[in-house]
């Protein structure tokens, strides 16, 4: 398809999304946008129903609708437009109700965490499960909107061994990797960028781990660098060198999904959006072979208003692994789709994610660490598991001479979940040593940058020293060749998929999932579309 066809369908796409946030719609498409009232209702049947619109529901909603698919594309959160207002996200200090997922308090992993007065649909949630606290994206654009940008491949040998060896590599890194890429204008960081004073603490962090013999990248980001650029000249408004990244980044500087996909998914024309709307319920109607869908209509202080239902031939699950996990077992667990196998639910994992802070570092790291993170560090012969680790943001406005470091070991165990009727609620069986395989190996990687530089493990900040509780890679729960087959089609339905995190089996080769999971979305459609419709 032509350059001109794509640039005019994403600008009636940025279009519609411009005129959904001036009238506070939650239900929208290209036809929306031409009306000066509220966009008309949606019909209840549809082709497709797409269920979550991070990386794999974006890249299912594009792949669907520009083949002419009538598609509905159904978002818990809420849709955040970046405006000339640089005030769409909440700051990092201090965050607001913005941040967090009706919660009337900030839920940070270590720090302090502060208090507003009401609760709102904000962009950031964490379940809490016994031993494990999982965090996740709820908007629209999923974890495009506040994860780092980080787009890193996986290693061929550490992909056949943690991920699959029956998935064509060869086909991820000559064609999908490049197509994400491409779509998210990725790139990395220019030199003089990463060596600017904006950029200390990564190059201290680089600096310290060839000294203890690691080797280092860079790895593309989808932050616009001009933007970055102009910031730094002073001519935009501060967004990345104010440590900008958790909760969304103000100026427009992150090319996230309702850029690209998303936007050019809704300039098809085939494209219906629903916002503040949960899925509650899954059934499949034997007679006409049509899955219907409830949807829980909320306002943007979580209060619950209409109840929908929807019905469509084609249902994707793409509302991550707990979203999706949880889905398909309640619908298992009360008779709505009694043939899903018993693979449904297990192989979660946290993709390995253990941070920690180095203190007592011999030179300065900076007063803001500038988003967003690029540089990796590589320790694969690590003895305990292999591992990559990124140097982290810290910006807490104030030079304490430490830096945070997640890594990504890989992590043997998994954990399973549940359905509990009672509760209505998603549970998980995660071990209290659950996480020790990769704690172990990030304690070794950190002892051995610390032991050839003379810093230190602080554990003031994460008392353990290296965290174990909690994780922002959640992976599992309807793996691929195990609860579907190699492309996500779950087994037991007919034109029933999960093309999401939960498609992965706990871990993501030692990677950041967002560049993989999107790949594998796209392999994955290409093999759907054109042999399931």
């Amino acid at each position: 398809m032509g350059t001109k066809h794509i640039n005019r369908r994403r600008f009636l796409g940025l279009s519609t999304f411009a005129s959904a946030s001036l009238f506070g719609w939650s239900t929208f498409s290209l036809s929306s946008c031409k009306k000066e009232k509220d966009p008309p209702k949606s019909t209840n049947d549809f082709t497709a129903i797409v269920i979550g619109s991070g990386f794999g529901g974006a890249v299912s909603a594009l792949r669907l609708t520009e083949k002419g698919i009538n598609t509905l594309l159904v978002e818990m959160g809420k849709f955040y437009d970046v405006t000339k207002s640089i005030d769409t996200f909440s700051p990092n200090l201090p965050p607001d109700k913005r941040s967090t997922w009706l919660k009337t308090k900030s839920e940070l992993p270590f720090g302090t965490n502060l208090p507003w007065s009401q609760k709102y649909v904000g962009v950031l949630d964490r379940v809490d499960f016994p031993n494990m606290n999982v965090y996740r994206n709820i908007c629209l654009g999923g974890g495009s909107i506040s994860n780092g940008g980080v787009l890193l491949e996986p290693q061929e040998t550490h992909f056949n061994q943690f991920v699959s060896p029956n998935i064509d590599y060869q086909a991820l890194k000559n064609t999908y990797f490049p197509r994400v890429k491409n779509m998210l204008k990725a790139s990395k960081m220019p030199d003089d960028l990463f060596n600017s004073t904006h950029y200390k603490f990564a190059q201290v962090c680089k600096e310290h781990a060839q000294n203890a013999g690691f080797s280092t990248i860079h790895a593309d980001s989808f932050y616009n660098f001009d933007v970055w650029r102009k910031e730094m000249e002073g001519q935009a408004p501060k967004s990345a060198l104010n440590g900008e990244l958790l909760y969304g980044n103000n100026n427009g500087i992150k090319n996230s999904l309702d850029r690209n996909y998303l936007s050019d998914a809704l300039g098809t024309g085939n494209l219906t959006i629903k916002t503040l709307s949960k899925v509650t319920d899954i059934t499949y109607n034997t007679e006409n072979k049509k899955y219907s869908i409830n949807i829980q209509q909320i306002d943007e202080q979580g209060n619950n208003k209409e109840i929908t239902t929807h019905q469509c031939t084609h249902l994707f699950l793409c509302a991550g692994s707990l979203g999706t996990t949880e889905l398909l077992l309640k619908a298992q667990e009360i008779g709505n789709l009694p043939d899903l196998n018993t693979e449904i639910g297990k192989g979660f994992g946290t993709n390995g994610n253990a941070f920690a802070i180095r203190k007592n570092i011999n030179k300065p790291t900076g007063t803001i660490h500038s988003s967003p993170p690029t540089l990796s560090v590589l320790d694969y012969l690590n003895t305990i598991a292999p591992l990559t680790a990124m140097q982290d943001i810290f910006p807490i406005g104030i030079d304490l001479r430490m830096l945070l470091m997640v890594g990504q070991p890989y992590n043997e165990y998994k954990g399973v979940f549940n359905y509990d009727k009672n509760s209505d609620s998603l549970q998980l069986n995660w071990a209290s040593n659950g996480m020790d395989q990769p704690k172990a190996a990030m304690g070794d990687f950190i002892s051995k940058i610390n032991n050839a530089n003379n810093s230190d493990l602080d554990t003031s900040f994460i008392p353990e020293g290296v965290s174990s509780k909690f994780t922002y890679h959640p992976l599992g729960g309807v793996v691929l060749e195990k609860a579907s087959d190699k492309y996500g089609r779950i087994k037991g339905y007919k034109n029933l998929y999960a093309i999401d995190g939960s498609m992965l089996p706990g871990n993501c080769a030692l990677v950041n999932p967002s560049l993989t999971i999107a790949a594998l979305a796209e392999l994955n459609m290409e093999e759907i579309i054109k042999n399931d419709f």
